[in-house]
């Protein structure tokens, strides 16, 4: 495995980038000789990428918080030639929702909010749906809210045009939920744009602000939520046809479901808060998973069997946690063992093969 020198963008209450070196990640001994584990990784990262020359991926693979095993493959930027490597930035898109989802955890934990408590304690003027959706609604897709992103394609705002979170906010509260609260879980991204805005009224903090203090600080784990932005060291994203790379990107500039920049390493660095509880202690973990609900096979087809919903994270029969996020031709899939011992993460710069059949067969490889 190799080792590296981390540093962690965190960003100021003004959004300005500060630079912070960390510790190296150190190589455990019980993996440094007499395993074959690393081979059979690269195996799978090379069997995900072909060609060491098209955009590409990056993967690690964490055990009880330290990084055992990562590599990257493929080109970051094209036209700079800039390889993949463990340090390249990926967007991990809604990989970004379980750090939403603990806030809100973290705050009722505190008693500056309630699951139950209904949307419309955090509008004013708001509409009168919002009176019967509540928070866990949000949290588990079960409000019937559209997503915003089809609602602002219905306004004619394209993905290449500019709109930000109050846009999203405005569309979302204009519209009407699909189906009676709290009946079935539809996926809406419009869900986890509220949960932010609940963040920054109850703290009276910028959302990117308290998820830094709250999380990334903490763990000192190099992340920044920063959407649409040129992050230092971050991978150009493409689009592919015919054999052809087309860059992929977008002025919009919404979070909460989305817009956390990281590292696969810095990604299953975190995975081990689901272990330790070292943020949110016991009662966060509960409720990671307290109220999940089925998905049915809503997410069939972005190949995730059926589980059921939780705090920003999927909860599959064999207990092991996963998420895909997916966003303007980045591509991520996390996912943590059933004893929490162990996690992965792979992200690309472009849609893959099958990045989370690669994630399950790394996961196999570190736990078998």
């Amino acid at each position: 495995m190799v080792t590296v020198n981390r540093t962690a963008l965190l960003c100021t209450a003004g959004g300005a980038m500060l630079v912070v070196a960390l510790a190296g990640i150190p190589n455990p001994q019980a993996y440094a000789t007499g395993d074959d584990r690393e081979k059979r990784s690269a195996a799978v990262l090379q069997e995900l990428v072909p060609s060491p020359d098209n955009p590409g991926c990056a993967a690690a693979v964490g055990k009880r918080g330290d990084v055992v095993w990562e590599a990257g493959r493929g080109k970051a930027d094209m036209a700079a030639g800039r390889s993949i490597t463990p340090t390249t930035v990926f967007d991990i898109a809604s990989n970004s929702k379980q750090f939403t989802a603990d806030a809100i955890l973290l705050l009722s934990g505190r008693d500056r909010l309630a699951l139950k408590d209904p949307v419309s304690n955090f509008f004013d003027n708001a509409p009168d749906w919002t009176r019967r959706v509540t928070l866990a609604d949000l949290m588990h897709h079960t409000s019937g809210i559209p997503d915003y992103e089809d609602l602002l394609h219905a306004k004619g705002v394209k993905l290449t045009d500019p709109a930000g979170q109050q846009d999203a906010i405005e569309a979302i509260l204009a519209s009407q939920p699909e189906h009676p609260p709290g009946r079935r879980f539809a996926y809406s991204n419009s869900n986890y744009i509220l949960l932010a805005h609940v963040v920054e009224k109850v703290t009276g903090k910028p959302f990117a602000t308290f998820i830094q203090q709250e999380f990334f600080t903490p763990l000192q784990l190099r992340m920044t939520l920063s959407p649409a932005a040129d992050v230092p060291g971050k991978a150009k994203s493409y689009d592919e046809k015919d054999g052809s790379f087309t860059p992929n990107s977008s002025p919009w500039k919404q979070y909460g479901d989305g817009s956390v920049q990281t590292t696969p390493g810095e990604l299953v660095r975190w995975a081990d808060n689901y272990r330790t509880g070292r943020i949110g202690g016991t009662q966060l973990l509960a409720g990671v998973t307290e109220g999940a609900v089925s998905t049915g096979d809503t997410l069939r087809a972005r190949g995730i069997e059926e589980g059921r919903y939780g705090a920003g994270i999927l909860l599959l029969p064999d207990k092991s946690l996963v998420h895909r996020g997916d966003w303007e031709g980045f591509h991520s899939t996390f996912k943590v063992s059933p004893d929490r011992n162990t996690a992965v993460t792979v992200v690309c710069n472009v849609e893959s093969p099958d990045n989370f059949r690669a994630a399950n067969q790394l996961l196999d490889i570190w736990t078998k």
